[in-house]
């Protein structure tokens, strides 16, 4: 399973010190040729519509506009970049009345419509391909959405608008989603809780992204892993309930291999960068340790049935 890094224009070069570090930009107007930045260019990009962004700028979420946004982005990237473009969706968040998110779904499929002509026309290299974003409420209005964007010709999904529910509910709708599309052709957006991407391993999800790495460094937080656990930089203001820490622990990653006290140095914004790519270095390997746990009970089982 990839693990995309959600990326700003703000954020760290993450890919210039994780060279095969998958990335997702979105759309928005603040993402400009943001690829022109990087040293090392993405070898794996997903350029995301920018939905959320847009449901709050209703005036500027023409498709057509969007989809150009994201070629423009293109424009900078390394010709054999795998990217995948996704599909102008209508999210779901904060949406309470059933009226609304029955609209939703609709101008999510709509759009699907409009995006997959667009992408056709456009006659992009094989390595891009489209992605269609399932909205849904309950497993029944997930089951339509994929249906629908199945019949317009999407091959490869998404599911979003999952960051407002329970994590046992996120964790029901990724699965049943992946039963339908396929678990090697699902990405999941936007969902970060440990348990559930324990799971979306065990259940051979394409990918997922987060903005973790970044968020917890913005907030003065850094990771270690081998357990996962989550500190608090002792120099900080923040008044919350995590250990607080004066100190680094052993670590290999690209910063505390040359400059570790810098990852306890609140600010300015430089320092949050080091810590994002501190914490990118222990989710990732978290990750790679489901994987390897994943890997470890797959393998026991033919040795069992031999004995």
């Amino acid at each position: 399973m990839d693990f995309y890094v959600g990326w700003s224009h703000s954020d760290a070069m993450y890919s210039d010190y994780f060279p095969g570090c998958p990335m997702l930009i979105s759309a928005v107007p603040d993402n400009i040729r943001p690829l022109r930045r990087f040293k090392i260019k993405p070898k794996k990009l997903i350029l995301d519509s920018g939905a959320v962004f847009y449901a709050s700028h209703p005036e500027r979420a023409r498709v057509k506009d969007i989809f150009s946004r994201q070629l423009e982005i293109l424009q900078d990237g390394a010709a054999d970049t795998e990217v995948r473009l996704v599909h102008v969706d209508e999210p779901m968040l904060n949406m309470k009345q059933l009226r609304d998110r029955y609209k939703a779904m609709e101008k999510t499929i709509f759009n699907a419509y409009e995006y997959m002509n667009l992408f056709s026309s456009a006659q992009l290299p094989q390595q891009i391909t489209p992605v269609g974003v399932i909205q849904g409420f309950d497993l029944a209005s997930i089951r339509y959405s994929v249906l629908e964007l199945k019949k317009i010709g999407y091959i490869n999904f998404g599911i979003g608008s999952l960051l407002a529910r329970r994590p046992q509910e996120q964790i029901a709708f990724i699965t049943y989603a992946a039963e339908l599309v396929g678990a090697d052709k699902l990405h999941v957006f936007g969902v970060t809780g440990l348990k559930q991407i324990q799971k979306m391993v065990e259940l051979g999800i394409q990918s997922f992204d987060s903005t973790r790495p970044t968020m917890a460094a913005a907030f003065f937080q850094i990771f270690y892993s081998n357990p996962f656990r989550t500190y608090l930089i002792d120099q900080s203001n923040v008044n919350k309930k995590i250990t607080r820490i004066d100190y680094t622990l052993p670590c290999d990653c690209p910063i505390c291999l040359e400059r570790p006290d810098d990852l306890l140095i609140p600010t300015p914004r430089d320092y949050m960068k080091l810590r994002s790519i501190h914490n990118y270095y222990h989710l990732k390997k978290t990750i790679q340790q489901f994987q390897h746990e994943k890997e470890r009970v797959t393998n026991a089982v033919p040795n069992v049935l031999r004995s």
